[in-house]
């Protein structure tokens, strides 16, 4: 055994209460009570940097809100059971090692291959491995929940089987080896230009993907149901393809999006424009207006509940609001926070077809601000401070990216890969689009669509888009997507 020490941090909660401090919200949603809000990290004891808070990992990994402080320091003997170490991990949403899992936006194994401080970290551990996107703990007994996210920044499952995989990207194309120019494991980046090769091969072969996604290591792509794997290519730029059939991995219903809000659950419905020049942000619940729908068997009032985005301007400099397009009916109302207790404060003016973004004009005398709300425990709002490119080096697969809106509050996840979907609509080729996944309870992410999610310097990588079926995995539209349409991103606040 071998004597670690265990540093956690929490947010502070001493923030100077500036006059520019961004309000918290009137109510927090119950996913943003649930989070988990430390970081817990093992290092060996006299290991460089252990001992100050400038020197943790948590420092260098922790995204945009990074206020931590250090609140709890103790010694342990690693792989002994201890009751400090269990109570710090059921509080902590990352735990991270003397070594990290991710380098370079790439997984890797433990240095030299030794897998001792995993194996140690949880009591009854009988085995561990790194199958990316996740590390997996396979154990005796399963520790009492709640669990960390991320372990050495890859996401951690917990598990008694002896064999369970957590993640099932497809079945391996049988097809050629293409694009065996570009080097994606040892040389190149990723890039759009790579994106478009890819894409151009299967338009060659006269397959029609719905979609398509790189992750460090492999692609994963959506074919139609009829296709040969034959013909499908086994590698592209040196990385493993695999396929799903659409009918294995159907996308979710837009219109099936209602408000229908599971008992229990608090989301913030706050009505944030109750005053003529009232300051609106990202993050506030935005509806359509009410029609009938039929539900089993039974007519009823319904309406769709998603959440308002970024601001923006055209080419003219005038300002809009983003919203999600399958959240708004054909009356092109936008409603806050919804129907029945607010009223219209927008039209939707343009819909961006194939991406799923909408832009609304607001009502006069309404302000808006690029600026996300503040954490009700005490994290400060983010100052939104660009559109991220998307691409390494501003992007990286296992980047830490966090979004904040009335149904998940504050919350926090990681990019998985970026890619893009073949839209059905429209002259574009391809939009581009992020996987991603979010630490999010317990709760369900629907309603978030729309919803900016933001990198660890503030820029915008996306907007919300959908949770695909029966998985945690998210898809984003890019935020660059906008540009293609003559928007951009738009500073500091905004009278309309």
């Amino acid at each position: 055994m071998s004597t670690h020490t265990v540093l956690q941090f929490s947010p502070s909660k001493s923030i100077l209460k500036l006059a520019t401090t961004p309000p918290t919200r009137k109510i927090q949603p119950s996913p943003e009570k649930q989070g988990l809000p430390c970081t817990t990290v093992i290092v060996p004891r006299g290991w460089a940097g252990a001992a100050t808070e400038a020197g943790s990992p948590v420092k260098k990994k922790k995204p945009g809100k990074d206020n931590s402080v250090l609140d709890v320091q103790f010694e342990i003997q690693l792989g002994q059971p201890n009751q400090g170490l269990t109570e710090s991990l059921t509080v902590s949403k990352r735990v991270e090692l003397s070594y990290s899992l991710v380098e370079g936006g790439k997984p890797t194994t433990p240095p030299h291959g030794d897998f001792s401080e995993l194996l140690r970290l949880f009591p009854t551990t009988f085995a561990a491995e790194v199958a990316p996107p996740y590390v997996i703990i396979r154990v005796r007994t399963l520790p009492p929940k709640p669990w960390p996210f991320t372990v050495g920044g890859l996401l951690l499952w917990l598990t008694t089987d002896e064999l369970e995989h957590c993640f099932d990207p497809g079945k391996v194309g049988k097809g050629k080896k293409m694009l065996e120019h570009i080097d994606l494991q040892r040389k190149e980046e990723f890039s759009e230009g790579i994106l478009k090769e890819a894409i151009a091969i299967f338009q060659a072969l006269q397959i029609k993907i719905r979609d398509i996604m790189w992750s460090p290591g492999f692609w994963r792509i959506t074919v139609p149901d009829s296709t040969d794997w034959k013909v499908l290519p086994s590698w592209i730029a040196h990385q493993v393809c695999f396929y799903k059939f659409r009918s294995e991995d159907p996308d979710p219903d837009p219109s099936a999006l209602r408000s229908k809000i599971p008992q229990g659950v608090e989301y913030d419905d706050t009505l944030y424009a109750a005053t003529p020049n009232a300051l609106l942000r990202p993050g506030i619940m935005v509806s359509s207006s009410i029609r009938q729908i039929t539900r089993d068997g039974k007519t009823e009032e319904a309406f769709k509940t998603t959440t308002s985005g970024m601001l923006v301007v055209n080419r003219y400099g005038q300002p809009f609001i983003t919203v999600a397009s399958h959240g708004f009916e054909d009356d092109n109302l936008v409603y806050h926070p919804n129907p029945t207790k607010g009223s219209v404060i927008g039209r939707v003016v343009d819909r961006l077809s194939g991406t799923d973004i909408s832009i609304v004009k607001l009502n006069s005398g309404l302000r808006y601000v690029n600026e996300t709300f503040s954490s009700k425990d005490g994290l400060g709002g983010i100052q939104m401070s660009g559109i991220s490119p998307g691409y390494p080096p501003h992007l990286r697969a296992y980047d830490p990216i966090t979004m904040d809106n009335p149904f998940s509050g504050f919350c926090e996840g990681l990019v998985l890969g970026t890619g893009a979907i073949l839209p059905e609509e429209g002259d574009r080729d391809y939009v581009r689009h992020q996987w991603l996944i979010f630490d999010n309870g317990s709760e369900p992410i629907d309603g978030s669509c729309g919803s900016p999610f933001l990198d660890s310097d503030g820029r915008v990588v996306g907007l919300f888009r959908f949770k695909k079926i029966n998985s945690d995995q998210c898809w984003g539209v890019s935020a660059t997507e906008l540009r293609n349409f003559g928007y951009d991103i738009c500073g500091g606040e905004q009278e309309f």
